[in-house]
């Protein structure tokens, strides 16, 4: 049997869980091939013939990134091949992540086996200068991903799979903007607490790791240092660019204080009935 389990990761959340995912499903016997969401394209044989598919990505501000969901769109059509999906988020909620994602997937013809939602560090700048969820996940995070995927093998072997609507968000927020588009949807969130991005010169080593890093590929060569378009994730930073600089030559100036930001969360926050919900299999 093979499983290919498809993520995408910039601080390591992502990954670990993957990781300890496939760890499980080898356990179980299956060929597992754990595949970068960057690398897909070089690698289409990964994802031909499989038994099992899963996919991974950290939730931002509620939702799966676009281009996670783009991906998916471009996979071929299949009848009826097992899927799962995960995700992690910074703690405060992963809002209709998981539904969307495997809405998409459902599309393809894919059946849906579970979702799982796991509480990383938040990365977002004011995040790590808050220290939120620092640690995250943990060893007990790491429990449930084991104790999900004895579930997701259960239900593949009983042939059972579920709506994807039964992985939507309760959160009322999400529920009541479950129609709107999603772009406009998160331009509504981001736009309170996105931080411009500095660029100094000055500080540039010119090695090229934030091109490197930028998912979108939103930042390019220039003839003495990187050219940034800015596209990012249809108009929102991830700042992957600033974490892994080398020279500090990127920098954030929030529109608050970071403090703000806590407070921004409030409101949109999963209640601890959803947050306790941490997956779903069929």
């Amino acid at each position: 049997m093979r499983a290919t389990i498809v993520y995408f990761s910039q601080t390591g959340n992502t990954e670990k869980v993957a990781y300890e995912l496939a760890d499980q499903l080898q356990r179980a016997g299956y060929d597992v091939t754990p595949l970068l969401f960057e690398d897909v394209a070089d690698f289409p044989e990964a994802l031909h013939g499989v038994d099992l598919l899963g996919i991974g990505f950290p939730t931002f501000f509620g939702y799966p990134p676009q281009f996670v969901l783009d991906m998916i769109a471009g996979l071929d059509k299949t009848d009826g091949t097992g899927a799962f999906v995960f995700t992690t988020y910074g703690g405060a909620t992963a809002g209709d992540s998981l539904y969307d994602a495997a809405s998409a997937l459902a599309k393809k013809g894919y059946k849906i086996l579970g979702g799982l939602k796991v509480e990383g560090a938040d990365n977002y700048p004011q995040g790590i200068a808050l220290k939120i969820n620092a640690g995250r996940p943990n060893d007990s995070d790491m429990r449930i991903v084991q104790e999900f995927a004895g579930k997701l093998l259960d239900a593949r072997k009983s042939g059972r799979s579920l709506d994807p609507a039964k992985l939507a968000s309760t959160n009322k927020f999400f529920a009541g903007n479950r129609n709107k588009p999603r772009e406009q949807v998160l331009r509504s969130i981001y736009k309170q607490v996105q931080g411009k991005i500095i660029f100094d010169d000055k500080q540039c080593l010119f090695c090229e790791t934030c091109k490197k890093s930028c998912p979108t590929r939103s930042i390019t060569s220039g003839e003495a240092f990187p050219e940034f378009s800015w596209k990012c994730i249809s108009g929102m930073h991830c700042f992957q660019c600033i974490r892994v600089c080398p020279g500090k030559a990127l920098s954030v100036e929030y529109p608050g204080t970071p403090e703000d930001y806590r407070k921004f969360w409030e409101p949109i926050s999963d209640s601890p009935e959803e947050k306790s919900r941490t997956y779903l299999a069929a």
